[in-house]
Formats: C-alpha cells, sequence, structure tokens
C-alpha cells in the first residue's frame, strides 16, 4: 500500500515537472509575439557560436578586414604550418624586426652621383673619334641639335611661307576694288556717260518740246530720261541680235538623235484574186519592197528593259 502511494506521488511530481517546462519552452519561445522576456543581459547569449552558420562567419570576417585592412602588417599572423623555404625570407619578417633595420640604417638605399648634363658629339667608331680629337672632318651621327641653327631655319621657312601667301593674295585681289572707290568709279561712269550724251539728250529734249510745247520742266527731265533709257534698251538689244548671245541654249549638239528606221510587211506574200502574186498587206506586186509598215529606231534612247527579258 505504502508503495503504491509513493508511485503515484512520483508520477504525479513527473506529469507536473513536464507541464513546467512545456509552459518554460511556450513561453521562451525566440522570435515570438508571446514571449514574456524582452529585455535581455548585454552578455546573455541563447545561440552558441558553433550555431552559426560557416558562411555567416567567413563574410563577418571579410568584412571586417576589408573596414580595418592590416595594411602595415602589424597584426599576428596566422600559424604557418609550411616546412618549405619562403623564396623571399624579408616578406617573412615582423613589422618590428623592419624598425629595427630601418632604424640601424641597414635599408637606406645608395644615392646615385648624378652625371652632367654634357652631349658629347657622336662617332661611328673609336678611330673616328680620335681623329676627331685630332681636328679631322669625319660623318657626325650625333642626334644634337643647334638652337640658334633651328631657330633661322625656322624663320627662314616661316619668311618663304608669307612671301608666298602674299604673292597669292595679290593675283587674287589684283582686280579687286574697296566699296568706297567702286561707288567713285560709279559716279565718274555716270558723270562722264552725261557729257558724252548731252547732245543726243539735247536733241530728245528739243523734239519732246516740239510735240509738248506745254510740259513742265519737271515733266520733260523724266521724258527726256525715259526716251534715253529705251534708246539704249532698243540698241543693247540689236547686239544681242547675235545667234552667240542669245538667251536660249546651243541644243545643236545636244538634241542630235541618231535615228534609224526599218520597213517591213505585216502580210504575206500571196497569190490575189486576179490571178497575180503580192503582199496581203499592201498588195505591192514587188517581193523585195522596202515594206509597208515604217518603224523609228532611237538608238540613244535609254533601254528600260531587264536583263531577262
Amino acid at each position: 500500500m505504502f508503495i503504491k502511494e509513493a508511485y503515484e506521488r512520483r508520477q504525479k511530481q513527473g506529469e507536473g515537472e513536464q507541464e513546467i517546462l512545456s509552459t518554460e519552452q511556450k513561453i521562451h519561445k525566440i522570435g515570438s509575439i508571446k514571449n514574456n522576456k524582452v529585455n535581455y543581459d548585454k552578455d546573455e547569449q541563447f545561440f552558441s557560436k558553433e550555431d552559426i552558420p560557416q558562411k555567416a562567419l567567413q563574410i563577418k570576417q571579410f568584412i571586417q578586414t576589408f573596414v580595418d585592412p592590416d595594411i602595415l602588417g602589424l597584426r599576428k599572423k596566422q600559424w604557418n604550418y609550411s616546412v618549405s623555404v619562403p623564396k623571399n625570407p624579408l616578406s617573412e619578417e615582423t613589422h618590428e624586426r623592419k624598425l629595427v633595420k630601418i632604424k640601424l640604417g641597414l635599408l637606406d638605399h645608395p644615392i646615385p652621383k648624378e652625371k652632367p648634363n654634357k652631349i658629347y658629339v657622336g662617332t661611328e667608331t673609336r678611330d673616328n673619334y680620335q681623329l676627331a680629337k685630332k681636328g679631322s672632318d669625319k660623318w657626325n651621327i650625333s642626334v644634337e641639335t643647334n638652337s640658334v641653327d633651328f631657330q633661322k631655319n625656322l624663320m627662314n621657312q616661316t619668311q618663304k611661307a608669307k612671301n608666298h601667301s602674299k604673292a597669292k593674295e595679290k593675283e587674287i585681289i589684283k582686280n579687286y576694288l574697296k566699296p568706297i572707290e567702286h561707288q567713285i568709279q560709279l559716279q565718274q561712269n555716270l558723270r562722264s556717260q552725261k557729257v558724252n550724251e548731252k547732245d543726243f539728250r539735247a536733241q530728245i529734249r528739243q523734239e519732246y518740246l516740239i510735240k509738248n510745247p506745254a510740259a513742265s520742266q519737271q515733266a520733260t527731265d523724266g521724258a527726256v530720261f525715259r526716251l534715253a533709257y529705251e534708246a539704249h534698251l532698243s540698241k543693247n538689244q540689236q547686239q544681242i541680235q547675235d545667234k552667240n548671245y542669245t538667251f536660249m541654249p546651243d541644243m545643236s549638239k545636244t538634241l542630235k538623235h541618231n535615228l534609224e528606221f526599218k520597213y517591213y510587211h505585216n502580210g504575206v506574200w500571196q497569190k490575189l484574186k486576179d490571178g497575180s502574186e503580192g503582199w496581203s498587206c499592201c498588195m505591192n506586186s514587188t517581193y523585195d519592197s522596202p515594206g509597208c509598215i515604217k518603224i523609228k529606231l532611237d538608238k540613244n534612247r535609254w533601254d528600260y528593259s531587264s536583263f531577262t527579258h
């Protein structure tokens, strides 16, 4: 009886512990809104480091090295398991060792001596160099340039180019007149024309006054100017009557046609009703007659037919 009661008591106690564990798991569910715990301690971790995926750890390490790279090599290097001799032993030295060498002056680079800025006259061989020293002339293969000679050559070429351009400009503007000079020339031509046509205009004025005696001076001057202009115009038209000075183009060469005419009969040679023979189309009794159908062929005409026809 006692054993039975102890067993039942133990069984009830186990069921109570399971209920408590189940309720705790439900309450402390990560990421759930039903979790009754909101604030956590700074050092409190729910997951262990082993639960973090390997890819996430690699990305984290890459970002840390990218943000703060070890440019000077001051951080502790990873242990190298290799037993091979490094190709460059200096690359295996620590930063502190390099600083010691720099302080002792072991890594100082020698400063080379500056060579004099002097250009020597070039020679082809050693013999030529010896001869050149003695004063004999030999072939000089030096690329040295003399600034004075270069400037002289440049000035000569520039002067030649200027002279050439000036000669061309003179040839182009040989008959060129400035606007003022052109205006003066027109005025002089008009004055000379009036002087030369003085008698001609006086004759026109006299004839006009005979026909119109009551005309005023302004009307007479206008009529004289108009009649003189018409006389000059008719004179110029008479000069233009030459066939070589017409406003029409000369088409005598371009309008030539290479024409060819062909004749043929579109009928047949047969016996006619009266018993004689002849062509059925034109009743011509001559067998070798040219033909009653005439065709004109222009050999200069464009041929639009395709080669496939």
